[in-house]
């Protein structure tokens, strides 16, 4: 799985299915263990808590072997390439490779480079296509279907694999996505997507059903400057202006950074399906 517009439609339907099976029968699998003796590993080379942690939730729930490398743990911090990390990774009996790095387009090498199944676990700013799946069965679980929905992403879109991913996955799903930022986050294309553009959260929000809001990612600013009190003025998601939008649900992929891109305890709002994404993790990572 290296990006969500590498499956078919009718397998993200398929993914959204399984997910929802196994989580509706949690016990079942686990007595069966279908991934006993499988070894997986884990290979972050970038932080991350959700993903990691409900990767390795769901694979050990299946019975699978995890093995964790990263590159504080590995010979990277001795000096030694991606590329000859994955090719010694490759000489041992390896059933999966589960991968996370800053890098775009470093799954692209591993599928290269390995010979069993190799999984994005979020490449650089290119692509998170788990992640995509987890939102869209979220939404699915709270009876928001996905075809004609209007789904508007907030905040730091040029620096977001989220984004690039939801873009592509929700698009595929028949929905009508735009985006909302600044002229500093504005990506300069999404490809053949057509993509409304938005730079009043006002008018945005009157276009939408669902709103996806994103951390600005200062780990990836490259001189660029935010004026992060005339950011939150302008683009900040608050419970009120859920309310007065009528916006179906918020998501948001984390970590949050709460007062900056949403308002503190959002999450606790009615309109939030944040911590249902994070449940979701294990499930539809379960299903991949």
């Amino acid at each position: 799985l290296l990006n969500i517009d590498r499956l078919k439609k009718s397998q993200i339907s398929d993914l959204i299915q399984k997910a929802f099976f196994l989580k509706e029968n949690r016990d079942l699998f686990q007595q069966n263990k279908p991934l006993k003796d499988k070894n997986i590993i884990l290979l972050f080379l970038e932080p991350s808590t959700r993903t990691k942690t409900s990767f390795e939730i769901a694979a050990t729930f299946l019975g699978a072997n995890i093995i964790n490398i990263t590159s504080a743990n590995s010979s990277i911090l001795k000096g030694e390439t991606t590329e000859n990390t994955l090719r010694t990774l490759n000489s041992y009996p390896v059933d999966a490779l589960i991968m996370r790095d800053s890098i775009d387009n470093s799954h692209e090498l591993a599928a290269s480079i390995m010979n069993c199944p190799v999984i994005n676990a979020g490449s650089g700013k290119s692509s998170h296509p788990t992640q995509n799946l987890i939102d869209m069965m979220t939404l699915n679980e709270a009876k928001i279907f996905l075809q004609d929905l209007k789904l508007t992403i907030v905040g730091d879109v040029s620096h977001s694999r989220v984004a690039r991913s939801s873009v592509a996955g929700f698009s595929k799903m028949g929905s009508n996505v735009s985006i909302c930022c600044p002229d500093y986050f504005k990506p300069d294309t999404f490809g053949e997507i057509d993509v409304q553009y938005f730079e009043i959260l006002n008018e945005a929000l009157d276009h939408s059903d669902v709103v996806m809001a994103l951390r600005i990612q200062n780990e990836r600013l490259s001189g660029e400057k935010v004026d992060i009190d005339k950011y939150i003025q302008r683009f900040q998601i608050t419970e009120k202006l859920l309310i007065e939008n009528n916006i179906k649900a918020l998501l948001h992929p984390g970590p949050l950074n709460e007062d900056i891109e949403v308002e503190k305890n959002i999450w606790k709002s009615k309109n939030s399906l944040i911590m249902n994404q994070v449940e979701n993790g294990i499930w539809m990572r379960c299903a991949v």
